[in-house]
C-alpha cells in the first residue's frame, strides 16, 4: 500500500528495520524501569540507613560518656588507694591505744601528755591528708573516715570543716550496712539522697574504700548533680539520658523526680537492655523514640539515651517528593535520549550492511539486519581461533600467574577456579589444603652458596630449591610451587588426611634435604588447614605470620601458626583483667595480693591447658612480662636496680621449660618488684608531697611557684611535678589555685574586704586575673559569690 508512495518512503524504510524499533523499545525499558525501582529502593534504604547511623552516633555519645565517667572513678579509686597508703594516715590508724586517748576525759595525767601530743599530731596530719584528698577532685562533695576500733567517724566536707562523731550519733549512716556486708575492698553504692550536717539534702554517689585494718574505711561522697552536668549531660545535652544500676534503678537523670525509680516506669517491657549495649526504635507516648543503651562492665551500670526519632528524621521527608519529581523528569528525558541514542547505536549496523558489497542497492534494501550480524559473527569466529592459538603459546606464563593469584585476594568462585585449574593443568584439590611458606635465610647460607647467589642472582638459587623440592619424594600428595615473593617459596599441597605431626615431619625432612644437598638453612611456616581453596590467601598470610616468629624460635625450624596463635575455638581469651589487677598490686607494692593475682592468672591458663600446645602458653607469659616491664617504665624504675646486674628477663623466661619453673620465676620477680617499689614509695614520694602541700598551705598568699618550692626542697622541678601529679592526681598549679580560691571564699563571706584586697591576701597581685580564675573554678565571679552567700 505504501510501497510506491513517496510520502511514506521514510516510514516504509523504518518498518523494514525491525531491529531499530526493538532497540528503541528495549533501551527505553532498560533505562526507565531500573531507575524507578532504584529510586524506590533508595528511599527506603536511606530511611533505614539514617536510623542505623543515628543509632551508632548516639551509641558513640554514650560510649564517650561511659568512658569519661569510668576514667574519673578510676582516678578517684587510685587516689583512694594512695590516701590509704599515706604515711600520715597509716601512723594515725595504727597508733597504739588510740581508743584510750579518744576516751580520755577530765584532768590528764602527766604520764599521758607526751603520747597524747603524738596521737593528736598524727590525727591532725591524717585529717590534713583527707582534706587534701577532698579538694584534689572537683566531684568529691565530702569524705568520711570510719574507724571501727575507736567507733568514730571523721568528716571533711566542702565547707572546709572537719568534724568527729560517734558512729551512733552520726547523721548519715546509710553506708554502714553496705560496709559490713560487702567483702569487696572497693564498693560503688547506688546514688542516694542524704542530709548534710548543716545544709539541705543532697543527691550523692558514695564509694566505700576499705583500708587494711579491720572494717576501717573511707566513704567518698561524690555530688551526683555535678557528675551529671559535667560528664553525662555535657557531651549530649539535647537528649534524655538515664544511668541505671544493674538492678534497673535510675542513678542519674536531669529530673530529680525520676531519680531512684525503676527503669521499667520509663521504658515498659524493656528490661533486657540493662547490662547490654545496642539501639532500637520504640513508640513511646505515641511518638517514635530512638533508644540507645551502652553497658559498663567496670561499673555495672547501663547508660540509656532516648531521642525523638521524628525530630531527627525531618530531613528525610523531602526525599519522597524529590524521587517522584525526578522520576517524571527521568521518563521524559529518557524517551528523548532513547531515540537519539538508538540512532547512534544503529549507525554501525547500517554501515556494516554497506560494507558487505557485491550486491545491488535493491538487494541490500531487502536484506535484514540479522544477515549483516551473521557476517560479522563469522569473522569473529575466525578471530577467536586465531587468538586461541596465541593463548596456547602463553599457557605456561598464565599457569604461574593463576597459581600466584590463588594466594592473593581475588574475586573468583569455586566454579571459575575449577575451570581454570583444569584448563591450565594445575593438579590440586579444591579442598583440604595446607600452605607451607619456605623462607631463604640468607645470613645462614654457607660461603660457597652466598657466592653463588651473588653470581647467579637470588632467583636462580630459588629455582634450584624449587627443583630440589620437585625431585624430593617427601611430598606424596598433589601439590604445586609458587615463587611468591622475595626469599619466599609457597608450597600448596593437599593434606590427604595427615595430622599436624605428619605435616611437621614433611617440613622437617624438606629442611634436612636443603641443608644436606644445597648446604642452605631455611625456615618453614605452616598456615592453617583450608577446607576450601578459597581460603588459601588467609592460609598463606598465616604461614607468613608464622615465619615472623623466628625471633623466638630461631632459623632452621618448622613453625606452625597453630603453635603461636590461640584458636578461637578453644574458648580461651588472654586474661587481660587479671593482668591489670596484678600490675595494680605491683604498682602499690601489695605483695600478697600480687602473688594471688598471678596465681589466678596461671589458674585461668590451666583451665584450658589440655586444649593448648605449650608453644601457645609461653607467649602468654611473654605478654605478661611485657606488661610488668611497661609498669617499670611508667614508675620510672631502673630494671637493673629491681632485678640486679645486667640480666635479660626475656631470655631468663625463655629458659624456663615447665609451668612450675615459670611460676617460681614470676614469684621471685614479684617479690623483687614489690620490695623495690615499697622502698621507693616510703623513702621518697609521700614525704616530698607532704612537704609540698605544707608549703602551699603556709605560703599560698605569697608569689610561689613549682620552681620556688622545688628550690626550697632542693629537688628537681620536673621530678616534683611528676610525683605530685602521680600521688594527688592533679598538677601543682591546680592544687595551688584550689587552696587560694577556698581561702578567698572564706574571706568573701566572713570579711568586708574589697575584691582587690582579698586578691592580694590569697597571692594574686592582679585582681582581674583573680576574678578570671575564680569564675573558671566556681562558675561565677567573686562579687556574685559574695552576694549569693551573704
Amino acid at each position: 500500500m505504501f510501497k510506491n508512495n513517496s510520502r511514506f518512503a521514510w516510514l516504509n524504510k523504518r518498518m523494514r528495520n525491525t531491529f531499530f524499533i526493538k532497540l528503541i523499545m528495549t533501551t527505553a525499558l532498560i533505562a526507565i524501569i531500573p531507575n524507578l525501582l532504584s529510586d524506590v529502593v533508595a528511599y527506603y534504604k536511606v530511611s533505614k540507613t539514617f536510623e542505623e547511623e543515628t543509632g551508632k552516633t548516639k551509641q558513640q555519645y554514650l560510649n564517650q560518656t561511659r568512658n569519661a565517667l569510668e576514667i574519673v572513678l578510676k582516678r578517684i579509686k587510685e587516689n583512694s588507694n594512695l590516701l590509704a597508703l599515706n604515711q600520715a594516715f597509716v601512723e594515725f590508724e595504727k597508733f597504739p591505744n588510740g581508743s584510750y586517748y579518744e576516751d580520755l576525759q577530765g584532768e590528764l595525767g602527766k604520764e599521758d601528755l607526751p603520747t597524747l601530743y603524738g596521737y593528736l599530731a598524727a590525727k591532725t596530719n591524717s585529717i590534713s591528708t583527707i582534706n587534701t584528698f577532698r579538694i584534689s577532685n572537683e566531684f568529691v562533695d565530702s569524705v568520711y573516715y570510719y574507724d571501727s576500733s575507736k567507733n568514730l567517724v571523721i568528716t571533711s566536707d566542702n565547707s572546709g570543716s572537719n568534724r568527729q562523731f560517734d558512729l551512733d550519733d552520726f547523721y548519715d549512716r546509710d553506708w554502714y550496712d553496705t560496709l559490713i556486708e560487702s567483702k569487696e575492698y572497693y564498693v560503688f553504692m547506688d546514688t542516694r539522697i542524704t542530709k548534710a550536717y548543716s545544709s539541705k539534702e543532697k543527691n550523692l554517689l558514695s564509694i566505700i574504700y576499705k583500708t587494711n585494718k579491720d572494717n576501717n574505711a573511707f566513704i567518698i561522697n561524690l555530688d551526683a548533680s555535678v557528675i551529671y552536668n559535667e560528664i553525662i549531660n555535657k557531651l549530649n545535652h539535647q537528649d534524655n539520658i538515664y544511668v541505671v544500676s544493674s538492678a534497673g534503678k535510675i542513678l542519674f537523670h536531669s529530673n530529680p523526680a525520676s531519680m531512684h525509680q525503676h527503669l521499667s516506669l520509663i521504658l515498659p517491657e524493656e528490661k533486657d537492655i540493662v547490662g547490654r549495649s545496642g539501639s532500637f526504635v520504640k513508640q513511646l507516648a505515641g511518638k517514635n523514640k530512638l533508644i540507645s543503651h551502652s553497658a559498663s562492665p567496670l561499673l555495672g551500670w547501663t547508660f540509656v539515651n532516648i531521642s525523638d526519632m521524628e525530630a531527627l528524621s525531618k530531613g528525610t521527608a523531602s526525599i519522597k517528593q524529590t524521587i517522584v519529581l525526578s522520576a517524571l523528569v527521568l521518563v521524559l528525558l529518557t524517551l528523548t535520549l532513547t531515540y537519539l541514542s538508538s540512532r547512534s547505536l544503529y549507525k554501525p549496523i547500517s554501515r556494516l550492511k554497506a560494507m558487505i558489497g557485491g550486491e545491488s542497492e535493491r538487494k541490500t534494501e531487502q536484506t535484514d539486519e540479522i544477515d549483516t550480524i551473521g557476517i560479522f559473527m563469522q569473522s569473529a569466529i575466525h578471530d577467536r581461533d586465531y587468538y586461541k592459538e596465541k593463548l596456547d603459546e602463553s599457557l605456561p606464563f598464565q599457569r604461574e600467574q593463576f597459581k600466584y593469584s590463588l594466594l592473593r585476594q581475588h574475586s573468583m568462585n569455586l566454579e571459575e577456579i575449577g575451570s581454570k585449574k583444569d584448563y591450565l593443568g594445575v593438579h590440586i584439590d579444591l579442598g583440604d589444603l595446607v600452605v607451607l611458606a619456605l623462607s631463604l635465610d640468607d645470613h645462614n647460607i654457607s660461603g660457597m652458596e652466598r657466592g653463588m647467589i651473588t653470581n647467579f642472582t637470588n632467583d636462580l638459587f630459588k629455582l634450584r630449591i624449587m627443583d630440589q623440592i620437585i625431585q624430593s619424594p617427601v611430598i606424596q600428595t598433589p601439590y604445586y610451587l609458587v615463587d611468591a615473593e622475595k626469599d619466599i617459596i609457597a608450597i600448596v599441597m593437599g593434606r590427604g588426611g595427615m595430622d599436624q605431626q605428619q605435616l611437621f615431619l614433611i617440613g622437617q625432612q624438606l629442611l634436612d634435604e636443603m641443608s644436606l644437598k644445597l648446604r642452605s638453612t631455611c625456615t618453614i611456616g605452616i598456615g592453617r588447614v583450608c577446607s576450601s581453596i578459597l581460603d588459601l590467601p588467609q592460609a598463606y598470610e598465616d604461614a607468613l605470620e608464622a615465619l615472623k616468629y623466628r625471633i623466638l624460635y630461631g632459623n632452621g625450624y618448622v613453625i606452625s601458626i597453630d603453635d603461636i596463635r590461640i584458636d578461637n575455638k578453644t574458648g580461651f581469651h588472654y586474661p587481660k583483667q587479671k593482668e591489670e589487677l596484678l600490675l595494680g598490686h605491683l604498682k602499690t607494692a601489695r605483695t600478697e595480693e600480687a602473688l594471688q593475682a598471678f596465681d589466678e592468672f596461671v589458674s585461668e591458663i590451666n583451665m584450658h591447658k589440655n586444649k593448648l600446645h605449650y608453644n601457645q602458653i609461653r607467649p602468654l607469659f611473654m605478654q605478661l612480662l611485657t606488661g610488668i616491664m611497661n609498669a617499670y617504665t611508667q614508675l620510672g624504675a631502673d630494671m637493673r636496680a629491681v632485678l640486679g646486674g645486667e640480666t635479660d628477663p626475656y631470655r631468663e623466661l625463655l629458659d624456663q621449660d615447665s609451668m612450675d619453673k615459670i611460676g617460681k620465676w614470676f614469684h621471685r620477680l614479684i617479690y623483687l618488684t614489690t620490695a623495690y617499689i615499697e622502698r621507693e614509695m616510703n623513702a621518697k614520694g609521700n614525704h616530698h608531697i607532704t612537704r609540698v602541700i605544707d608549703i602551699i598551705g603556709r605560703n599560698y598568699c605569697q608569689d610561689i611557684s613549682l620552681n620556688s618550692v622545688a628550690e626550697e626542697l632542693n629537688l628537681n622541678p620536673a621530678y616534683i611535678s611528676r610525683l605530685f601529679k602521680q600521688i594527688t592526681g592533679q598538677p601543682f598549679v591546680d592544687v595551688l589555685k584550689k587552696v587560694r580560691i577556698e581561702r578567698s571564699k572564706e574571706l568573701l563571706v566572713q570579711s568586708d574586704l574589697k575584691i582587690n584586697e582579698i586578691s592580694k591576701q590569697v597571692g594574686y597581685s592582679n585582681s582581674y586575673y583573680f576574678i578570671k580564675v575564680f569564675k573558671d573554678m566556681m562558675g561565677l565571679t567573686p562579687g556574685e559569690y559574695k552576694k549569693m552567700n551573704s
